[in-house]
């Protein structure tokens, strides 16, 4: 009976070093896949609630501070009203002196305790 001779198989030393380096790099994404998955899981939804209660809370300071900010403008745009006021009255009458005299005074004392609440912020 006629014998068949197979093909020689023959497993060369780069063969074996270039599937190990296929499994190493399989293995490496498996390992990735599974570290960032994992990750993924630890930004939970109360994490992120918290984070924008943080950046609410420092909005808030700042809307705060801001209308501190508009409150303290009012109040000198209405002193200087008062003073103009005055002064127009003067120059209508020519005769409201004493009400100058308030009015100056009055405008000092605010100038006074503005200047102090500046230097306290």
């Amino acid at each position: 009976m006629p014998s068949v001779e197979l093909p020689k198989a023959s497993i060369s030393f780069d063969g074996i070093l270039y599937a190990l380096a296929l499994l190493v790099a399989i293995a490496g994404v498996v390992v990735a896949v599974v570290k960032g998955w994992e990750a993924w899981k630890k930004i939970s939804v109360r994490d992120r609630v918290a984070n924008l209660e943080d950046r609410m809370e420092k909005v808030e300071a700042r809307l705060v501070l801001g209308d501190q900010r508009f409150q303290s403008q009012s109040d000198d745009l209405g002193q200087v009203l008062i003073s103009v006021h005055a002064i127009v009255q003067h120059m209508i009458s020519g005769n409201d002196k004493d009400k100058l005299q308030a009015t100056d005074k009055e405008l000092i004392a605010y100038m006074a305790k503005r200047k102090t609440e500046v230097q306290q912020q």
